[in-house]
């Protein structure tokens, strides 16, 4: 991948920069975690006790409420894709440790999201098997490749992530951890609103490889490496939570909202309501606003 700064008359390339730490990789996305992924810091090569006896590189809570672990390699690893597992099954077998962190860093009313639990795996490059492995295992594991540029430009581009439900450990599994599905979401709404959810659902998932759709029990997240769009059907309407800044947007057909300062499901301080076919088109060019943001 080549970057380009584009002049009057020419383009001038930017070289690479190679990184040579993975500790120095680590410090960057750290130190720029709510920027990048939009999760907040817990811990820092957190030990996983002598039975497990590793160190997961970064431990954080993202934006919905879900446990992440981010995982750094400088070059392709065949090693990456079995620690992400392993601290995968860690985590899921220290729900209590995980709590008890997030009391001591966030402080007590934070409802932690059990039903996705992520691992971002942050490397120089991945093999085609690694992308394949992560689209068969049906486990919350993302790739995110990094390239790093002179002039403290660092790129970061999903290229794949995993789907499906994680696998559950032997005991009682509670409500909030049964993951949620589309199904669930549907049947909230109406004869009307179901196809207006069907025709910005695809919208949005046509925009781009990056976009991923990320089921939360009380909203859908479409989000590349960070939210962009929170969804909820209703049998009145759906209601969209965008990443704009209220006061940059002109709204003629009066269908939004600013919510900054309400409480509201996902993430987006801009709600955005559609109740009606006419109102499609101006949603999708707010919704295509907030894509380009994140």
């Amino acid at each position: 991948m080549e970057l380009y700064k584009i002049g009057k008359e020419s383009a001038e390339k930017i070289e690479k920069n190679p990184i040579l730490l993975e500790k120095q990789l680590q410090n960057i996305v750290e130190n720029n975690l709510e920027l990048l992924f939009s999760a907040k810091l817990l811990a820092t090569e957190h030990p996983t006790g002598d039975k497990h006896g590793g160190r997961i590189d970064t431990l954080g809570l993202d934006e919905n409420n879900s446990p992440v672990i981010i995982e750094y390699k400088l070059k392709e690893s065949v090693n990456v894709m079995n620690q992400a597992l392993f601290y995968l099954d860690w985590l899921l077998d220290h729900k209590a440790d995980f709590e008890l962190l997030v009391i001591k860093k966030l402080g007590q009313g934070v409802k932690i999201d059990w039903s996705s639990p992520r691992v971002i795996c942050v490397v120089g490059s991945f093999t085609k098997y690694d992308q394949y492995a992560i689209s068969q295992i049906g486990r919350p594991i993302e790739l995110v490749q990094y390239k790093s540029f002179r002039n403290d430009i660092i790129l970061l581009d999903r290229v794949e992530s995993g789907q499906g439900e994680p696998q559950k450990k032997q005991g009682k599994t509670r409500v909030n951890d049964r993951e949620a599905t589309i199904e669930d979401h549907v049947k909230r709404g109406s004869a009307s609103t179901i196809p207006l959810f069907e025709e910005i659902r695809e919208y949005i998932t046509n925009l781009g490889d990056d976009v991923e759709e990320a089921v939360r029990k009380d909203y859908i997240a479409y989000r590349t490496l960070k939210n962009f769009c929170c969804l909820e059907i209703h049998k009145q309407n759906v209601l969209l939570y965008l990443k704009i800044s209220p006061d940059q947007i002109d709204d003629p057909l009066r269908i939004t909202r600013n919510v900054k300062n309400i409480g509201h499901f996902g993430t987006g301080n801009l709600e955005v309501r559609v109740d009606r076919s006419e109102s499609i088109e101006e949603a999708k060019r707010l919704i295509n606003a907030s894509y380009q943001t994140v």
